[in-house]
């Protein structure tokens, strides 16, 4: 049976970068399953009255966020989703366009963390205007008022959608694919942990964009004590950094071609991050093979599953004592039966895009048919 969604989101969809890279495979994923119809509300600018409180405000205002915003998104977004002639819409961080959204086809909403779960934890939710603070919560009841059924990226994000009133049996987890998929050059057959000894230092790979946040601090942390520990690592860091040692090898930003042969060209990924909602770089380790250790926070224990496609840490202060014990042991090739076969066939049996996709769709029909009754 095919059901036609209307895709709503205020990302361009034609952009290879949008929401971390995952609108675009996002809809490839459902277009092999169902009729797509794209629905943007990228073109929509934030109300002036949004604009003005976030230049007259003392604290950070989300103008995006604002309830004017949210009326003016919400009608566009009606109009688009009219003339698409959608079965069911399913909006991804879209609760903005869907608080405002009017008619009668139904909504299932993706998720990856509700606002309170992120104030505090990342930059752009902290300090936060009480005022602003009040809007994003009204537009988070306004949304759910208009929604049949939830895709949670998590666990994690599926607990706090009950926390804040939805009803569990209509939640899906559905943790999402990767952003960047492997190259056929950057495919590896082995790595360490299958070959029959250690003939070359442990290739240990940190991807941060935000270094605070991903916890940059804490990996050089845990690499020191594991080379105090006797092991042999070459650090490779990608991304944003502040002044690294000598010995790191730090070539900036990169592309999706070069970052995909960094995770193919590493021996594990680290990331010990204080907060994780998605997890999109854990994701894409796991589609390249690539083991990991990572913090246990946020949605990170549905990406990383212990002892198959990695390891988990507690967070807090012994963050990278303990990640630094774990790297020292990979450095004496002690992996406790993970390796790159086991995190590919993790990736295919709990990440890929064929498996989020049946998902929901399958999801997307349910609230279809309720609708229609």
């Amino acid at each position: 049976m095919v059901v036609r969604i209307g895709f709503l989101t205020p990302w361009r969809t034609d952009d290879p970068g949008a929401w971390s890279g995952i609108i675009r495979p996002m809809l490839g994923a459902l277009a092999e399953v169902a009729d797509v119809v794209p629905v943007s509300t990228h073109d929509v600018p934030a109300a002036p009255l949004d604009r003005a409180a976030a230049r007259l405000s003392r604290r950070s205002y989300l103008w995006d966020f604002g309830l004017a915003t949210a009326r003016a998104r919400g009608r566009v977004a009606a109009d688009r989703v009219r003339a698409a002639h959608v079965d069911v819409v399913f909006a991804v961080a879209a609760s903005v366009d869907v608080a405002g959204l009017g008619g009668s086809v139904p909504v299932v909403q993706y998720v990856d963390a509700a606002f309170d779960d992120l104030r505090g934890r990342y930059s752009v939710f902290t300090g936060v205007s009480r005022l602003s603070a009040m809007q994003v919560r009204r537009i988070g009841t306004l949304a759910a008022r208009r929604t049949a059924g939830y895709v949670a990226a998590s666990q994690w994000a599926a607990d706090g959608l009950a926390r804040a009133g939805a009803d569990p049996a209509r939640v899906v987890v559905a943790p999402p694919g990767a952003a960047i998929r492997p190259r056929a050059a950057d495919r590896v057959a082995g790595g360490r942990g299958e070959t029959a000894t250690a003939a070359r230092p442990l290739r240990v790979l940190v991807v941060a964009s935000d270094w605070e946040r991903k916890g940059g601090d804490r990996a050089l942390a845990a690499v020191q004590h594991a080379r105090a520990a006797g092991a042999d690592i070459a650090l490779t860091v990608i991304g944003s950094a502040p002044d690294l040692p000598d010995d790191v090898r730090a070539p900036g930003r990169l592309g999706a071609g070069d970052l995909s042969a960094e995770f193919a060209r590493a021996d594990v990924l680290l990331e010990l991050a204080r907060a994780n909602a998605a997890g999109v770089t854990l994701t894409d380790a796991a589609a390249h093979a690539l083991p990991a250790i990572a913090t246990r926070v946020g949605g990170v224990p549905s990406i990383v599953a212990e002892g198959r496609s990695g390891w988990l840490v507690p967070d807090g202060d012994g963050a990278a004592s303990a990640a630094g014990d774990l790297l020292a042991a990979l450095g004496r090739d002690e992996w406790g039966g993970v390796s790159r076969a086991s995190a590919a066939a993790w990736y295919t049996e709990a990440l890929d895009w064929a498996r989020w996709g049946e998902r929901v769709v399958a999801l997307c029909l349910r609230v279809r048919e309720e609708a229609a009754r």
